[in-house]
């Protein structure tokens, strides 16, 4: 069973994965992607929650390419390693799809979660970047709470 400091800490971790696309916003605008909050003062806040969802995923056998991934997309900046830093956050969005896959039960996240590719056109990266940072969030909080009652 999940102990209540892990489901207080999976909970925080998911609360500030969805509230950073957001404080972006409301703080710069909209910028061409989540990854350019790098330049600006919240970089502090990228750097913290992309670590916290990191170590959050590599508990998760299923997750622990994703997770090296976001780890090493924050690593190299936008700013200074661009086509890195973007291959590895194509990268990350493409194997978090297909992670997503993983258990039959919660596969139906994986079409909400190709959604994203309607802002992508229509909004812009940021907006797609903040769809797919939604889906991941109440996917992993979905299993965490079915995970949790189950095996009540």
């Amino acid at each position: 069973m999940i102990s209540k400091f892990e489901i207080i800490k999976r909970l925080f971790t998911s609360v500030l994965a969805v509230l950073q696309p957001f404080i972006i916003y409301m703080c710069y605008g909209e910028l061409r992607s989540i990854s350019q909050s790098w330049s600006t003062d919240l970089q502090p806040l990228f750097i913290f929650t992309n670590a916290l969802v990191s170590y959050f995923f590599f508990d998760m056998s299923k997750w622990r390419i994703p997770a090296v991934l976001l780890l090493l997309l924050t690593v190299f900046s936008v700013k200074d390693w661009f086509i890195l830093h973007n291959v590895l956050a194509i990268l990350f969005f493409i194997v978090s799809a297909i992670s997503l896959l993983s258990i039959k039960k919660f596969r139906f996240y994986f079409g909400i979660y190709l959604l994203s590719i309607i802002f992508l056109l229509f909004y812009g990266f940021f907006w797609m970047e903040t769809w797919a940072i939604l889906t991941l969030c109440f996917y992993h909080v979905h299993i965490m709470i079915y995970t949790h009652f189950l095996k009540k």
